[in-house]
C-alpha cells in the first residue's frame, strides 16, 4: 500500500528539478516498487525505489528528517539489489556522502554523477538527414519477443510484462533475424517519455542505436510526446548519442551507488 495516493505524490514531484520519470512510474502504479515515508515528517519526506534499482529521496522536510533517512538508507533492510540513489536537488548539499560512508554502515557506497538532458526538436530535425540506417539493416517496430531480450537496459527491467511494454512501444534494428539495437520506453509520464537504449555487444559502433532512437523520436513527436534522456556522466557513448539526437545537457546531479546489506 502506498502511504499516500499516487496523485498526491505525483504532484509533490513537480517541485523536484530533475528527471523523475522512474519515480512517477512507481507512484502512478505502472510498475511495482517501494515507497517509504518518514515517520517524523510524514508526507514531507519520501524515498521511492524503482524495480530497476533507481531511487529518489525528496520532499519539503528532507532536511528535518535527514538523520532518520540516513539510518533507513544505511540499514538498507529493503534493498535486495544494487540501488542508484538520487537526491532532490534542494537537499543535495546535505552531508549525504559523509553519513552514508560512515563506519557501521551495512552497504558499500560509491559516488557518481548523472546528466539530465533537455530535448531540442530543432536540433534533432537539423541533424536527422545525417542519421542513416546502415546498409543491410532495417528498423522495425518492437514486438513481444523483445521484452525478454538479454542486456542491462532492457524492457524486462522496466515493465511487468510484454503487454505493458508493447503498450508504450519501441523500435529495433535487425539484419537477417539478428537484433542489433532496441529503443524503447523506459518511463512514460504525462506528455513526456524517457528512452531506454540497448545495443547487442556484437553490433556496437555501427550507428544502430542512433537509427533506432531516431525512428522512435520521430514517432513520439508525431504523437505530441516529448522525449527525455538521462545517463551516467561517465557513459560517454550515451552522452554522445544524446547529443547527436538533439538533446542538450541541462543539469548534472550527484547520485550514490548502494549495495545490498552485507
Amino acid at each position: 500500500m502506498l502511504p499516500e495516493s499516487g496523485s498526491v505524490l505525483a504532484g509533490a514531484l513537480l517541485q523536484v528539478d530533475a528527471n523523475v520519470g522512474f519515480v512517477r512510474a512507481v507512484v502512478d502504479g505502472l510498475v511495482g516498487g517501494q515507497v517509504w515515508t518518514s515517520e517524523s515528517e510524514g508526507s514531507a519526506a519520501h524515498h521511492v525505489v524503482h524495480p530497476y534499482g533507481m531511487s529518489l529521496i525528496w520532499g519539503d522536510g528532507v532536511d528535518r528528517a535527514f538523520d532518520e533517512i540516513t539510518v533507513h538508507l544505511r540499514e538498507g533492510r529493503y534493498r535486495t539489489r544494487d540501488e542508484w540513489l538520487q537526491i532532490d536537488p534542494r537537499w543535495a548539499s546535505l552531508p549525504w556522502e559523509e553519513k552514508l560512508t560512515a563506519s557501521g554502515g551495512r552497504s558499500a557506497v560509491s559516488v557518481h554523477r548523472r546528466v539530465n538532458f533537455e530535448f531540442d526538436p530543432n536540433l534533432f530535425r537539423a541533424g536527422r538527414d545525417r542519421i542513416a540506417v546502415p546498409d543491410g539493416w532495417s528498423v522495425v517496430p518492437a514486438d513481444a519477443s523483445d521484452f525478454a531480450r538479454p542486456g542491462s537496459v532492457v524492457p524486462a527491467e522496466f515493465w511487468d510484462d510484454a503487454e505493458d511494454f508493447l503498450e508504450r512501444g519501441g523500435w529495433r534494428v535487425e539484419k537477417d533475424e539478428f537484433r542489433g539495437a532496441l529503443a524503447f520506453t523506459s518511463f512514460r509520464f504525462d506528455d513526456e517519455l524517457e528512452l531506454g537504449i540497448e545495443t547487442h555487444p556484437d553490433a556496437r559502433g555501427q550507428g544502430l542505436a542512433t537509427a533506432a532512437a531516431a525512428r522512435m523520436i520521430e514517432d513520439l513527436l508525431a504523437q505530441g510526446i516529448m522525449p527525455v534522456w538521462s545517463c551516467r556522466e561517465g557513459n560517454h557513448a550515451s552522452v554522445a548519442l544524446a547529443t547527436k539526437l538533439g538533446f542538450r545537457p541541462v543539469r548534472i546531479l550527484p547520485y550514490y551507488g548502494l549495495t545490498p546489506p552485507m
